[in-house]
């Protein structure tokens, strides 16, 4: 797609080590500097500045999302977003080739679309899961995300050096785009009441655990949203995974590429190792949590400080492990840290993500569009830091081991505030009349629900 060696370097002042690694780089020529040639001639700056331009369309529309999904339902909203999200994707080939400009102003597009998507998602989390299973729900869907890094990196190398080039990348995501589109208007519903393809067991089952949306609460108090501590320290948290998420999506097949001198062919393998692992690993300490709640052996709050804490101080040490100890004599070793970050970083959704689907469940998607909003800086913190390093010419040579650094402190900040503050327990200004009712009902429900399945003779599956 573009042409990585169409821009040199030769006015940076590169250590010795640099020089070493561009050297090598230019021996495998045949390897190397072919898989990264393409038709797109972009400067570093003007594909740095590409990656922020969906964070600005999200921007415009995240705050104000979740308050929309909470009011009128997220399943119409999902739709609208994906569908600009097929009509931009299937029309990039064409206009990236014509105009730069032009591509800018659609992923813009794009990103008012992105807005949407996990505020509608945390809104639907209120109304279907219940409070004891709201880690693995949180684990399972946000795993699209991974299953769709991992893949796309490397099925897009793949096809980036095959006869059909990088325009198919795009027809391919747009063509799953507009699969998923038919799948999710046939089998969603805002609520379980209303859905057709669940058992009148399950229906009953949902709507007592779970916070139903409709005409609860119409006023959302915003003086106790943005005071919340609770609040504020899983939204900071969010900020930093994001930051990391970021990094990871966006930059790591460029830093493969420059730091490690791995081959095209190769770069989707080292790039889809981290996402790969926190798939496996975010479902199981997802389900972790969940089974630690069930056993009240601790509480709700101690789970979820006990695996940001590991997300936290475990990913920014695999962070710069990676940035400062492989390079390209030893490129095998970044694996080792792309493994244990993935590791890390997946305790993050059995730890501040669940914290903000459980604080607040009345109000679980203007939450998560606040939250969403302080992550969509944190997508912007990487592109805008590059983009500054390199115009200003400062420690360019440098510029990952200073991005991995400033995660690193980052995350510091933000596991001290969250084990000072966190909390999985719902906030007294979240409480509305029904949520109160329906927290008392809970446990008579489940009983009596563990009783009906010891007696049930029909064969029938009781899991919700």
């Amino acid at each position: 797609m573009v042409n990585m060696t169409a821009y040199h370097t030769d006015h940076l002042n590169t250590s010795a080590k640099i020089v070493k690694c561009q050297m090598s780089l230019e021996d495998s020529e045949a390897s190397i500097r072919a898989g990264y040639t393409g038709d797109l001639l972009w400067t570093p700056t003007q594909r740095t500045i590409l990656f922020s331009a969906t964070f600005y369309g999200a921007f415009a529309t995240v705050f104000y999302s979740g308050y929309l999904a909470d009011r009128f339902g997220p399943k119409r909203l999902v739709i609208g977003a994906v569908s600009i999200f097929v009509f931009v994707t299937m029309l990039t080939p064409f206009v990236a080739s014509h105009s730069y400009g032009l591509f800018f102003a659609m992923r813009i597009l794009m990103g008012f679309g992105e807005g949407f998507m996990f505020p509608c998602a945390g809104s639907l989390v209120g109304r279907w899961i219940s409070p004891d299973e709201k880690s693995t729900a949180a684990a399972l869907y946000t795993s699209g995300r991974q299953i769709a890094a991992s893949l796309t990196n490397l099925i897009a190398s793949e096809l980036c050096s095959s006869s059909l080039k990088w325009p198919a990348i795009f027809y391919l995501s747009g063509s799953i785009g507009i699969i998923f589109l038919c799948l999710w208007t046939f089998f969603v519903s805002d609520h379980p009441s209303t859905n057709r393809w669940i058992s009148q067991r399950e229906r009953e089952f949902l709507v007592a655990n779970c916070t139903p949306k409709k005409k609860v609460a119409t006023k959302v108090p915003w003086r106790s949203l943005f005071t919340s501590k609770a609040l504020l320290a899983a939204v900071l948290s969010n900020y930093t995974f994001t930051l990391q998420a970021a990094m990871m999506q966006n930059f790591l097949p460029s830093f493969v590429k420059e730091q490690l001198g791995i081959s095209l062919h190769s770069n989707g393998f080292f790039t889809m190792t981290p996402f790969i692992t926190q798939l496996l690993f975010k479902n199981i300490f997802g389900n972790l949590g969940d089974y630690l709640k069930r056993t009240k052996r601790f509480s709700n709050t101690a789970i979820v400080k006990f695996f940001q804490t590991i997300a936290s101080v475990g990913s920014s040490l695999a962070i710069l492990g990676l940035m400062f100890i492989p390079d390209c004599d030893r490129p095998h070793l970044a694996l080792i840290f792309l493994f244990l970050f993935g590791v890390c970083f997946s305790g993050g959704i059995p730890g501040f993500y669940t914290s903000l689907l459980c604080i607040a469940p009345a109000y679980s998607g203007t939450v998560t569009s606040l939250a969403q909003s302080f992550g969509n800086a944190g997508h912007m913190s990487v592109p805008l830091i590059l983009t500054a390093i390199i115009k200003l010419n400062f420690f360019v040579d440098y510029r990952w081991r200073i991005l991995g650094v400033f995660c690193f402190l980052m995350n510091c900040i933000s596991a001290t505030i969250f084990l000072a503050y966190g909390s999985a327990e719902i906030q007294p200004w979240a409480k509305t009349m029904k949520t109160s009712k329906e927290e008392k009902n809970t446990g008579e429900v489940t009983e009596l629900l563990k009783e009906n399945s010891s007696t049930d003779g029909n064969g029938n599956s009781d899991k919700q």
